[in-house]
């Protein structure tokens, strides 16, 4: 009788499928604790690691990477959470992805359609990304957002500091973090957000010109406008860098009145970009003329702007060159001009970004040509440093005035000016106060009144009536009386 020989080969194959086979192993599953049991771990014949499975509405299966079953139970729970953070978000699972890592897209992206509203400044949404995926996103990128707590926050501020970064900018770094957190507890993915860390912050002092400072800038743009100015760049390395043109900067005469503007304005530069004529009404006051100025909001403050009466100066200046430029640039010179939806500064410019930007180089110019750069404190003065200016000329120069009036009115808060501002003002400012003794009146025993009688007293009466008698009593007076030349009174001295 023949035997049935098996071949080998079919054989090996067998073992081989067996194998590599991810069919969990009956005996290794096991459901975690305080979670749905379609939560489990297990074993598989093709791996030495643990494996995770959940079912909705279909198995998800991720490996563990780990021998170890704790740490296995421990990437179930955060793999159970990811896929919440997903499915509450309406977003697909992908397994390269934290839960932080996901709610920190989702902030970006939340902000970015606020700027498509309007709601929100481009610029500040697109500083705010870069902080978030230069240093938030590298720690925190494989960290489940539910893992992270004050301890690793504090390791995390450590990590700041070792990059040698200020402590303003470390403070900017757990705002944005405090929006991560708050926009996952928002959307129930984390029940409360962590204690953040308390970052100690030194306030500097706004930098700001001097009298003399702001008079050499305006002599200085005087003296430029029309002029041409190169700015270089440096390109390459070493022995071979050299200077490259970048681009001509034109000193304009629109600068020339923007400087005093904004000194009698208190407008921030980024509003700029955005006034318009329609913004502008030229009211009377006591003082004269002023401008009261409903501009479009910025830093969230939309409260009108009240100027000082000087602003109106440079604000005519302003309309006359437009409306002169449109006339001389129509067909009928005797057409009437509207210039109510013109912007103030660079009107030529749709993109107002641009505009801004163009405003920005002639003052940095502008302060390299007067060597104002930098203050005497090392303070590097920019385009801002012209509100910062029109703040303390107001506190230094001007009548006494309630901080929250000024706060109010130049869209900012006491807060504020208490920190940046006040702080400044120099010791000399209070040394009258501080000097001033109390006034101590000195007695004075030659009191001297003057009664009216109501009837003609003759200057020879040597009897006085029992009411002047009382009278020269209360007063103390023991000099006696001297009549008027008239008869109709006398003085007690």
């Amino acid at each position: 009788m023949r035997k049935r020989l098996i071949p080998k080969v079919a054989t090996q194959a067998l073992v081989n499928a067996k194998e590599r086979s991810v069919v969990p192993i009956k005996s290794t599953i096991e459901a975690i604790k305080n979670f749905p049991s379609k939560l489990v771990i297990f074993k598989v014949p093709a791996s030495k690691f643990y494996w995770v499975r959940y079912y909705d509405g279909k198995p998800i299966k991720r490996s563990t990477k780990t021998e170890n079953k704790a740490e296995a139970i421990r990437f179930a729970k955060n793999f159970y959470e990811t896929l919440l953070v997903n499915k509450r978000l309406g977003i697909g699972n992908n397994s390269k992805q934290t839960s932080f890592a996901i709610c920190a897209q989702e902030v970006i992206n939340v902000d970015e359609t606020k700027v498509k509203r309007g709601e929100l400044a481009g610029t500040y949404v697109n500083s705010q990304k870069n902080i978030i995926n230069k240093h938030i996103a590298t720690f925190f990128s494989n960290y489940e957002i539910s893992d992270i707590d004050y301890a690793l926050l504090d390791k995390f501020k450590t990590y700041l500091y070792e990059k040698q970064l200020s402590a303003g900018t470390i403070k900017i770094n757990f705002v944005c973090l405090k929006k991560i957190f708050d926009y996952a507890q928002r959307n129930n993915i984390i029940s409360a957000s962590p204690l953040l860390p308390k970052v100690k912050t030194v306030d500097n002092a706004r930098g700001y010109f001097t009298l003399d400072e702001y008079k050499h800038l305006r002599r200085t743009t005087a003296n430029l406008v029309g002029t041409i100015s190169e700015v270089m760049q440096k390109v390459g390395k070493g022995d071979d860098a050299i200077n490259k043109k970048l681009r001509n900067i034109v000193i304009t005469e629109e600068i020339k009145q923007l400087i005093p503007f904004m000194l009698y304005t208190f407008i921030r530069p980024t509003d700029i970009k955005n006034i318009k004529h329609k913004h502008i009404d030229i009211r009377g006051g006591d003082e004269g003329e002023y401008l009261f100025m409903p501009i479009p909001p910025s830093k969230k403050h939309s409260k009108p702007i009240t100027s000082m009466p000087r602003a109106t100066v440079f604000y005519k200046r302003l309309r006359d060159v437009r409306i002169k430029e449109l006339r001389q640039a129509s067909a009928d010179k005797d057409a009437k001009i509207d210039i109510s939806d013109d912007y103030l500064f660079m009107p030529q410019y749709a993109n107002r970004n641009y505009a801004y930007a163009k405003i920005a180089r002639q003052f940095d110019v502008l302060l390299a040509q007067a060597g104002l750069k930098v203050s005497i404190d090392d303070d590097v003065r920019t385009l801002y440093s012209m509100r910062h200016t029109s703040l303390m000329y107001r506190l230094k120069y001007g009548a006494e005035i309630n901080p929250l009036k000024l706060a109010n009115n130049a869209r900012t808060s006491v807060e504020m000016l208490e920190r940046f501002y006040l702080a400044q003002l120099e010791s000399s400012e209070y040394t009258k106060d501080l000097h001033a003794k109390k006034v101590v009146r000195k007695r004075d025993n030659k009191k001297e009144s003057k009664i009216a009688v109501s009837k003609p007293v003759h200057p020879s009466l040597l009897q006085l009536t029992d009411k002047v008698a009382k009278i020269i009593d209360k007063t103390g007076s023991k000099r006696g009386i001297t009549f008027s030349a008239d008869g109709e009174g006398f003085v007690i001295k």
